[in-house]
């Protein structure tokens, strides 16, 4: 019991030290910044500045590269062949990396559970949401696209884009005559990457390219 209390009484005075030594050295600098002349005070701003924005112009730069290196990855795999044989969870990050080249923040969303909604699309104060189909064969169905619109209410989006590799049947193209959904079949989105991917395209609306 005395041993321990020696112990705690010990630790108490190696804390209370450390706090006097730092006080003391916080004091310390206090002085010493209170003697610096203004010319002093004016060269540290200056540094300061600078280095705020040599580290933001870092990011800048480094970002610039970081697109550029997506864009020339979604070049080499734009083809259908190339995206038809990707897996359904790569396919969502291909589109999503689309939207990001568009100037869109996109999102790809949890595999499971996701509520009908692949990529959530941001931008300023818009917001919409993309579904993506990697498909061979089969094409979209009417029933799929209600569901998704059903989705585009839920979270309350202001467009919803159905992105496939494959088409849509005709009775999925009538029901969103009135709808704010945009269909993207394979023939579309191959003209969208090559027209997002060569390089020219900066801060465009995907209805640009689709002539919608």
């Amino acid at each position: 019991m005395v041993r321990r209390r020696k112990k705690t009484e010990l630790k108490l005075l190696i804390i209370s030290i450390a706090i006097l030594f730092i006080a003391t050295m916080a004091y310390n600098f206090l002085i010493w910044l209170s003697s610096l002349s203004l010319l002093t005070w004016i060269s540290i701003g200056v540094l300061i500045t600078g280095l705020i924005w040599l580290k933001q112009y870092r990011n800048k730069q480094r970002k610039v590269r970081e697109m550029e290196m997506q864009r020339l990855e979604l070049q080499r795999l734009g083809t259908l062949n190339q995206l038809k044989k990707r897996t359904s969870l790569q396919f969502e990050y291909y589109i999503s990396g689309l939207f990001q080249q568009m100037g869109y923040d996109a999102h790809v969303t949890k595999p499971t559970g996701d509520g009908g909604k692949d990529i959530l699309i941001y931008k300023d104060n818009f917001f919409a949401i993309a579904e993506c189909k990697r498909l061979t064969k089969s094409k979209v169905t009417r029933p799929q696209i209600q569901k998704f619109h059903s989705a585009i209410m839920d979270c309350k989006a202001e467009k919803g884009y159905f992105i496939t590799t494959s088409d849509f049947t005709n009775q999925a193209i009538s029901y969103v005559i009135d709808k704010p959904i945009y269909l993207v079949n394979g023939e579309r989105l191959i003209h969208l990457i090559e027209e997002i991917t060569s390089g020219g395209i900066i801060d465009y609306q995907l209805e640009d390219f689709l002539g919608l």
